[in-house]
């Protein structure tokens, strides 16, 4: 489930930027994302008899504000920065996550790893630090959120990892898009950009974005979570910016370094490892 949701947030960056191509504003596309999802979500729990209105309150509460605060400032951010650096730039700063998953667990909440995986953990960041050593820097706000939002994701893996332990999983993933989906159509009223898509291109990339790197990723990460655990569901999603990389050399022209090529090939050897370590974690 993670790797498959790890491929469908790969293509996350490319729908961005083709939104962005189509005239569409950084909230607009947010709010499309997340109200189109919500809206096929909650169809889907309710197909499947997981009503969200029979979550227990406190669950229903904290599965709106990981969705209407955490995600949103995630994405917020995230976006923010593809707008104006390369995808696979953002891409590859934000999955530093995994190495933050772990830190945070290791602090916070008293949680040891096993030496395989921390050995996966090590190989998939020296990946993606290659990865990264393709590109260039520059200080500027946008590389500034681009370097707030693995931290504000940390966050929400781990909180989601506590509460979706207790929900089924499509009725938890609803109410997490249903939040967000609010919080974005208040930014969006408020930015002037709440409008209906003028072109077919724009609908396309609105449907897209909320169906695969949406829909399908998160719902699949989030019920993963409490089946994998936080810090071997994120080292294994570290998958994603090797999809995304080689989708934004294909779809946008990004150039690829040998060196970008090397960390690709080391990240997808820490993932396989990642699949058959365990890691050690004290019972909650």
């Amino acid at each position: 489930m993670v790797l498959v949701s790890a491929t469908s947030f790969g293509t996350l960056p490319i729908f961005a930027k083709l939104g962005y191509s189509s005239g569409l504003g950084t909230e607009q596309t947010l709010a499309y994302r997340f109200t189109l999802a919500a809206v096929g979500m909650l169809a889907l729990a309710f197909i499947v008899r997981q009503n969200p209105l029979r979550l227990q309150r406190r669950h229903l509460l904290a599965l709106l504000a990981l969705g209407a605060l955490v995600y949103t400032a995630q994405s917020q951010t995230y976006f923010l920065a593809l707008h104006a650096l390369p995808a696979s730039l953002v891409v590859l700063i934000v999955y530093s996550y995994p190495s933050l998953v772990v830190l945070a667990g290791w602090l916070f909440l008293g949680r040891r790893i096993s030496l395989r995986h921390a050995a996966a953990l090590v190989g998939s960041f020296a990946g993606v630090a290659m990865l990264i050593g393709g590109a260039h820097f520059q200080a500027s706000w946008p590389l500034a959120l681009a370097i707030v939002t693995p931290v504000i994701y940390t966050l929400f893996i781990l909180l989601g990892e506590r509460v979706m332990g207790d929900v089924p999983a499509v009725a938890g993933s609803a109410v997490i898009m249903t939040g967000a989906a609010f919080s974005f159509c208040l930014i969006t009223l408020f930015s002037g950009e709440l409008t209906l898509a003028r072109s077919s291109d724009q609908w396309l990339v609105a449907i897209g974005i909320a169906i695969v790197p949406t829909m399908l990723a998160i719902s699949l990460f989030l019920a993963s979570l409490p089946r994998v655990g936080a810090a071997r569901a994120s080292l294994l999603s570290t998958w994603e910016p090797v999809v995304a990389v080689g989708l934004a050399v294909v779809f946008l022209g990004d150039r690829l370094a040998f060196i970008q090529v090397v960390g690709g090939a080391l990240v997808l050897v820490a993932v396989i490892a990642a699949q058959t370590s365990r890691p050690v974690e004290p019972p909650a």
